[in-house]
């Protein structure tokens, strides 16, 4: 198990990692960071739980990773928001930051939209006007709510991840409002023509410019609870990832393999994310493809 320093400036308990909601931010960094700086650096956006850094059980160095709990969605979000690209001394190399993937799963999108109830007599425009006080709402979807006959469900998707955390910490209590997760659209294959078939099928992956270098693969051993979004969502923290699959037997191990167009990139991920503990308290393993 890889070794952590972690820091708590408001509880000497470790806080819900899942409470709030996208309250905890994943900061891929320099090895040179250290806990103390990570929470001055990201305490002005709001009150820091906990952070923690990532270090090598073997070598005792750090492994550059960060994680950082804020005590609102919202300030999480702003620090999402602002901080990316940014550099924490002495480190000169800009951050990446990502909101932390945690027992519960969810999807990127996942966090621009949520679930609130409303009275039947309000449609789709009056919510929008309601919420919009606050955030950029773009979308409203009503459905009727089968809990609570005569009244409404909203679906809102908003702007940005930031308006919709700021609609979910000041929604009124009576809309019970929560994140919703974005469902996939389903695609009926009778919808499809012949000459689409093949095309639909086919993996989806990034494409790449002929300038590029050969793609270069990694293999990925890891938890059979992890998703191939999840494992997705990971290793596209470190730029040039083109595709990512995974293949579960059945047992408690699973392989994935994660291909990027530069071996610069494949080679970085590998560095930064062997012995990674994914979910916590269990390390994912990255090797090169041809190993």
């Amino acid at each position: 198990m890889a070794q952590e320093q972690s820091s708590s400036s408001t509880t000497t308990t470790v806080p819900d990692l899942n409470s709030p909601p996208f309250s905890r931010l994943f900061v891929l960094c320099g090895k040179q960071v250290t806990v103390g700086a990570l929470e001055k650096f990201f305490s002005p956006y709001g009150t820091v739980e906990q952070c923690h850094i990532v270090y090598d059980q073997s070598t005792g160095q750090s492994k550059g990773i960060g994680f950082v709990k804020f005590q609102k969605t919202s300030q999480a979000a702003r620090a999402l928001k602002e901080a990316d690209g940014k550099h924490i001394e002495p480190e000169l190399k800009p951050i990446k930051v990502e909101i932390a993937s945690s027992t519960i799963e969810s999807k990127p999108l996942d966090c621009l939209r949520l679930k609130v109830k409303c009275a039947a007599e309000l449609d789709a425009d009056a919510v929008k006007a309601e919420f919009g006080k606050i955030s950029a709402v773009n979308s409203v979807q009503l459905v009727p709510d089968k809990k609570s006959p005569g009244n409404n469900v909203a679906y809102l998707t908003f702007e940005s991840f930031l308006d919709a955390a700021l609609a979910f910490e000041t929604a009124k209590p009576e809309h019970k409002a929560k994140f919703a997760k974005i469902k996939p659209r389903k695609v009926s294959l009778e919808s499809v023509q012949p000459q689409e078939a093949r095309s639909f099928f086919r993996p989806v992956t990034r494409r790449r410019s002929s300038t590029l270098l050969p793609p270069t693969k990694l293999t990925v051993l890891c938890s059979s609870t992890l998703t191939q979004n999840q494992i997705w969502r990971l290793f596209d923290i470190i730029p040039g990832l083109m595709n990512c699959s995974i293949s579960h037997d059945g047992g408690s191990i699973s392989s994935a393999t994660v291909t990027y167009n530069n071996t610069q990139s494949a080679k970085y991920a590998r560095e930064k994310l062997h012995k990674f503990e994914y979910p916590i308290g269990e390390r994912i393993v990255v090797r090169d493809g041809s190993e």
